[in-house]
């Protein structure tokens, strides 16, 4: 919030935000939109603010992801994901389900654990990997909702010295190629994030550019790649 309000004080003329997984209060977004102030979202998004937004087809991204761990076998099937009020976790944590239930699996509350700070305090998703392998009935298989839960569950299962996929598969998202050098490559849907980065870009020059007030709002969602390591 203060740093919102410094950049916005010194002049600057917009904003592109993606929105952290513990914000939960918008009074002072909400207050700059209405102010007139150009912001532009991505990636985690906020529905209730009408202006431009870029995202990707989350619920599609993590059907295909779950979907792929089905289909190599998988049955018993866990989700770490991001705080559940947001709009990603919602739409991730809809696609995982709706695969499960697609192989006739009904989605169980245990294996669903939500991160309130998204990966970026490594101590909440070693909490959570290790609520999972210690249930009486563990997963045979894990599917991490973002990027840093993504990295996060390989150091909390390699320090559980459980093996990645021989103990424990693991399937996320990734934004970047640092999942590719890890010790053991994965599966990840990859966001096109340059892609998304560049069309927020241009939607936020067309609201600052333009002469009258915008009041016709563009979302536009982006298709994501499943990329499977080669063996």
């Amino acid at each position: 919030m203060r740093t919102l309000q410094y950049l916005a004080s010194r002049s600057i003329d917009g904003l592109l935000i993606s929105v952290s997984s513990a914000t939960k209060d918008l009074t002072h977004l909400k207050a700059l939109h209405q102010f007139g102030f150009p912001i532009v979202f991505f990636d985690r998004i906020i529905e209730d603010i009408a202006t431009h937004k870029v995202m990707v087809d989350n619920f599609q991204g993590a059907y295909n992801a779950t979907m792929h761990l089905l289909q190599q076998g998988y049955r018993h099937i866990a989700c770490i994901t991001n705080s559940a009020h947001l709009s990603i976790t919602r739409e991730r944590v809809a696609g995982y389900m709706a695969a499960l239930e697609k192989h006739g699996i009904q989605p169980q509350p245990a294996l669903i654990k939500y991160c309130f700070h998204g990966g970026m305090l490594l101590p909440e998703v070693t909490d959570a990997v290790n609520q999972l392998i210690k249930l009486k009935h563990k997963p045979d298989a894990i599917f991490a909702t973002s990027d840093k839960l993504t990295t996060g569950c390989m150091r909390a299962l390699k320090k559980a010295k459980v093996a990645i996929p021989k103990e424990m598969a693991l399937t996320g998202f990734s934004n970047s190629d640092l999942i590719e050098l890890l010790h053991a490559p994965i599966t990840v849907v990859r966001q096109p994030a340059f892609e998304m980065g560049q069309v927020a870009t241009e939607l936020l020059l067309q609201l600052i550019e333009s002469k009258r007030p915008v009041k016709e709002f563009e979302t536009r969602v982006l298709h994501s790649e499943l990329l499977i390591p080669s063996k």
